[in-house]
């Protein structure tokens, strides 16, 4: 990023300052892994001594400036002499609603972020500002926060201008460190992958992706390891209980930690401590075992952040959340009676009939085994005898199939749903979802022992492979890998937005299911009639937008799109004006574009919580018809979005009922 863009940034983001402060350090003082809350100016006014911003390090002399991003981590060590310094922490955010090249350049390079520090050549004008910011700061007043404002933006005008003309280098944050470093220091703690991403100010699914890249595994498996690790020490060092080991490395549940650390070491911690000859150890060092009180049994923590630096917002109005609503029954009762149970899925045919109330009753006949899913595939599947060849066609032509495969990786979340439909699950997958779980809450219970394969947009080749699959299934987004993968197993290119019912034809064809697949259908079509006959005499002529906040920006999904076709196409929900459009299956539009819309479905997940608050404190927001009539509906976007198959849209009906009937929908 070219300076002038960095310039360009700044001159559309609304700042703003969090705190002001001044410190002095005496020599052979020094502070070691602070962990900043917020980004942050240091201006040195006196003494000398050496900063480190995540282990780069800055010999800071009087009037020394640097910068840096929330969540670098900050030491200060050798202090020569009486060092006196400030710090400016601030916010700052483009400004609502932003421009989409303004939005690309900040995720190409978020100066608020850089790293950088240098000697200014005119120092008195920005040591008088910073002195100045933090008297008026201390005072407490409102002019006198407003003041500190106008400061600041004086002081970064001409620190950018000073620094331009002297040519200083800047660096991009490295959260991954910044992460491990925080791990390592306050395993202790209460650590969530989601409060870790807001303490370095990014994405907790960009924070899993880059872990994954660079360490092999994903934050939190890697604080697990960080624990046992510092468990093992201690119980090969010192014979401090099981339990208050447990809770020294961050495990309030001893139970639950010796399962975890059994799990993973193979043995329990007890059994652990008999193997590791705990008895010579402790015969050799005596003093280990003291329990006088002046030798504390647990370890002591730090934590330099204040209590006050950990925040996590909640959307407010008239917006329900997704993730604390439960599974409906109606999965396994309802569309999925024609498979007797989600997970127990008949191999053979079954009989419909009609009753006289026009619902529909599923019947098993005779001779039909029950199957269960059991490591990837169906036992049924297992006992399969000889198969006669299916061809499936697919992008790439025609794959002939001699035998129902066993170990399958889809290289596109959404046909795990799919397969699990129809009583299968697959050995691996991508990853496909907004929030920082990897997979989404219907179906995570489901899937364990499912080995992880990247995402759709970079796929691990090396896991594809070591999976040893009878089939891979991928779609355009791996198209250009498809001779590689093929090279690995049989491999099926799949159109990834083709009607989810012909998807599961396909998938039927696959598993030599497709007797169950019409029944699976006729169960959605009954639900569609009884919904859509409910939602006419409901809603009558109101509309609906289905939308999604991000990149700073509103996103409304038209009919085009396979989600919103399923309301404006299956269930015939009037769609507003501006969604009407055919060509394209998604665009940007701003607030007052949905004025007029009678109720709003508002995707919602952890990459776009906090700019969704943002926008309910708008005036623009609060002036939507749909908002001042409390027909607001958050939904969450991987169900809604990235799964695309018949136990999500399923779900996706019952949410549809109970938003807009305020009533489930009676089982078929």
């Amino acid at each position: 990023m070219s300076f002038q863009e960095q310039i360009l940034l700044w001159n559309h983001a609304a700042l703003k300052v969090l705190d002001v402060r001044r410190t002095t350090m005496q020599p052979g003082e020094s502070i070691h892994g602070y962990q900043l809350p917020a980004s942050v100016f240091l201006y040195a006014s006196r003494g000398r001594a050496q900063l480190l911003l995540d282990h780069t390090v800055y010999s800071a002399d009087k009037c020394h400036v640097c910068h840096a991003g929330k969540g670098t981590f900050l030491d200060i060590v050798n202090v020569m002499e009486t060092f006196e310094y400030f710090m400016v922490f601030y916010k700052a955010v483009l400004a609502l609603p932003a421009r989409k090249d303004l939005l690309r350049l900040q995720e190409k390079s978020n100066p608020f972020k850089l790293q950088f520090g240098f000697m200014p050549q005119h120092s008195l004008s920005l040591f008088l500002q910073m002195e100045e910011m933090y008297q008026q700061w201390i005072q407490l007043g409102a002019l006198e926060k407003f003041h500190v404002k106008a400061l600041f933006h004086r002081f970064v005008y001409e620190m950018l201008q000073q620094l331009q003309e002297q040519g200083g280098e800047m660096t991009g944050p490295e959260p991954v460190g910044q992460a491990i470093r925080y791990m390592q220091e306050r395993y202790a703690e209460q650590i969530t992958l989601q409060g870790l991403a807001e303490l370095l100010d990014c994405n907790g699914r960009q924070l899993q992706r880059l872990f994954k890249a660079q360490v092999s595994m994903g934050p939190m498996e890697y604080l697990m390891q960080v624990r046992l690790g510092k468990a093992k020490s201690l119980l090969q060092h010192t014979d401090v209980p099981i339990t208050e080991i447990a809770e020294d490395v961050g495990y309030a549940d001893s139970y639950y930690f010796s399962r975890i650390f059994k799990k993973h070491v193979g043995v329990s911690p007890r059994r652990f401590r008999e193997k590791s000859g705990q008895a010579d150890f402790r015969r050799q060092n005596p003093l280990v075992l003291s329990h006088f009180p002046i030798v504390p049994s647990k370890l002591q923590t730090y934590s330099g952040l204040g209590e006050d630096e950990y925040h996590y917002r909640n959307l407010g109005g008239s917006m329900t959340s997704y993730a604390n609503s439960s599974p409906k029954s109606s999965i396994a009762i309802g569309f999925m009676m024609t498979l007797a149970l989600l997970l127990s899925v008949c191999s053979g045919p079954a009989a419909v009939s009609a009753q006289a109330d026009g619902s529909l009753v599923y019947t098993k006949r005779a001779l039909v085994q029950s199957t269960a899913v059991v490591g990837g595939t169906s036992e049924s599947t297992a006992m399969a005898s000889v198969q006669t060849t299916r061809t499936i066609t697919h992008l790439k032509g025609e794959l002939p199939l001699d035998k129902i495969p066993e170990k399958i990786v889809v290289l596109d979340a959404q046909y795990i749903d799919q397969l699990l439909a129809l009583g299968t699950q697959p050995v691996g997958t991508v990853i496909a979802t907004s929030d920082v779980s990897e997979f989404p809450a219907y179906l995570s219970h489901q899937l364990s022992g499912i080995q992880l394969m990247g995402t759709k947009e970079k796929p691990d080749l090396q896991a594809i492979r070591l999976a040893e699959p009878d089939l891979i299934i991928c779609t355009e987004f791996q198209a250009h890998k498809y001779d590689e993968l093929a090279q690995m197993a049989p491999t099926l290119l799949l159109d990834r937005n083709a009607d989810w019912r012909s998807t599961l034809q396909t998938f039927g064809q696959i598993l030599d299911k497709e007797q169950e697949v019409p029944y699976v259908l006729a169960s959605y079509e009954h639900k569609i009639a009884t919904l859509q006959a409910a939602l006419a005499s409901k809603l009558g002529g109101e509309t609906v937008a289905l939308i999604r906040p991000r990149d700073y920006q509103i996103r409304l999904h038209t009919i085009a799109h396979r989600t919103a076709d399923i309301l404006y196409g299956d269930l015939g929900i009037q769609a507003p004006d501006c969604a009407k459009d055919k060509e394209s299956s998604s665009k940007w539009i701003s607030l007052e574009s949905l004025q007029h819309v009678d109720r709003l479905l508002v995707l919602t997940d952890d990459s776009n919580k906090e700019l969704i608050s943002e926008y309910q404190k708008s005036e623009e927001w609060q002036r939507l018809r749909a908002v001042q009539a409390n027909q607001v509906y958050s939904v969450n976007t991987t169900m809604w979005i990235g799964y695309y198959g018949p136990i999500a849209i399923d779900l996706i009906l019952d949410e549809i009922a109970e938003a807009f009937l305020q009533e489930n929908l009676p089982t078929v």
